[in-house]
């Protein structure tokens, strides 16, 4: 053999070992590299189960419909609003009044009370749910004192659909109740005589 063949194969004999010395170099730091496959399976059990436990508890959003009365005929329309899921029916209840009280997005709806009326309580037991307006709401004239009421009642009922009954109150007192005074001052005559 002549001296440039032997110095050919040689270079090519450490050119393959060069080579299979690369790839077992890249295989080593691809090894190093990657997680075992148990930790990558744990790691993406632990960020699903996280993903899932604060999308149960996480404060999402719920669909509520909020009726308003018309600017005319004074019929209800119900408008969509997002508001914040609560546990309690509680919270609820106070949500959708609050958000009633702000009025209708609707330029064709008008607000259902006069503003600077606040919720005050809200109480739910038994299947009933209490609610107490603040004490400016008596003010506002018979006729939509009595739209707002209907309402909020409507609203509050869409909203609690397990609500048996329904108790709205302007400061402590239910409105219009027998033997209470009415807006004209002298005590409520009952429906019956």
């Amino acid at each position: 053999m002549n001296n440039f063949q032997e110095k050919a194969r040689d270079f090519a004999r450490k050119a393959w070992i060069l080579a299979l010395r690369a790839w077992a170099g890249l295989k080593r730091l691809a090894i190093w590299l990657s997680p075992p496959p148990r930790l990558t399976l744990t790691l993406l059990g632990l960020i699903f189960s996280i993903s899932l436990l604060s999308w149960a508890i996480g404060d999402r959003a719920r669909e509520a419909v909020l009726y308003f009365p018309a600017v005319r005929g004074g019929s209800l329309h119900g408008e969509s609003r997002n508001l914040p899921r609560s546990a309690s029916a509680e919270k609820t209840a106070e949500l959708v009044a609050s958000e009633l009280l702000l009025g209708p997005i609707d330029p064709d709806l008008r607000p259902a009370f006069p503003p600077g009326i606040r919720v005050s309580a809200t109480l739910y037991r038994h299947g009933v749910l209490y609610l107490d307006l603040s004490p400016e709401a008596a003010l506002a004239p018979r006729p939509e004192l009595e739209k707002g009421l209907e309402a909020l009642g409507r609203s509050l009922r869409a909203s609690l659909p397990w609500t048996r009954r329904l108790v709205l109150t302007i400061g402590g007192i239910e409105p219009w109740l027998e033997g209470l005074p009415g807006p004209s001052g002298g005590p409520k005559k009952s429906e019956k005589n």
